[in-house]
């Protein structure tokens, strides 16, 4: 009888070690030493890893307003530089051409005060143009590259700007470029505005180095 009280005293024993999540080790049981525990402490299954720095909100800034935030250095670590291009300055009239084409869907300033609108276009330049293909439908994107002076490589009638997606730490996702016609008409003549104070504003926009742009990009 008494060894019989010992037996089971023995058997609690074993099963009050036993630890959360962990595989029990009954007597005669075999042990897998490469089997995993699970910590009480460990992401609930299905839950993905945080994939942006500091997993917090995500912002949207042209490439001139991003190197006056973090300075030029930071900036160029990051592969981003920015160079302004001409400066000159002119007035602009509102869109009043009526074929669909010319529509305006909605317009931005530039920093020195250009009127830059992003017309409906077509498959050739515009809103169609570069909203479907490029994955760009969210005008704050084109209103926040257009948010600087023109950059380097920008003439007279052809504007370049550009915005960059960050997180919190300032790591870039994403750069985008948007090109812009400052003129009454196409470079290649083809679209025509009848008011020639007018102009054609955005041609095309696009992420850097991908054909798409990421969908956080319309999200912020």
């Amino acid at each position: 009888m008494g060894e019989h009280v010992k037996i089971k005293l023995a058997s609690l024993a074993l099963l009050g070690s036993v630890t959360v999540g962990a595989t029990p080790a009954y007597a005669g049981a075999a042990v897998f030493p490469d089997q995993s525990t699970t910590s009480l402490d460990a992401p609930a299954v299905g839950n993905p890893p945080a994939t942006v720095g500091d997993e917090g909100r995500l912002h949207l800034a042209s490439d001139e307003q991003y190197v006056q935030t973090f300075g030029a250095a930071k900036a160029a670590a990051r592969g981003l530089t920015y160079q302004a291009g001409d400066q000159a300055v002119s007035g602009a009239a509102a869109d009043r051409a009526g074929s669909h084409w010319s529509v305006v869907k909605f317009s931005a300033h530039d920093k020195d005060g250009r009127y830059i609108p992003t017309r409906q276009g077509n498959r050739e330049f515009g809103w169609v143009h570069f909203s479907g293909p490029h994955n760009i439908h969210n005008e704050k994107v084109i209103k926040a590259a257009v948010n600087e002076h023109p950059e380097s490589g920008s003439t007279k009638t052809r504007k370049v700007y550009g915005a960059v997606l960050y997180d919190n730490l300032g790591i870039i996702l994403a750069r985008v470029k948007v090109i812009a016609q400052y003129h009454w008409e196409t470079s290649d003549k083809k679209y025509k505005l009848a008011d020639h104070d007018d102009k054609i504003g955005v041609i095309t926009a696009f992420c850097q180095g991908s054909n798409k742009c990421p969908d956080a990009l319309n999200r912020v």
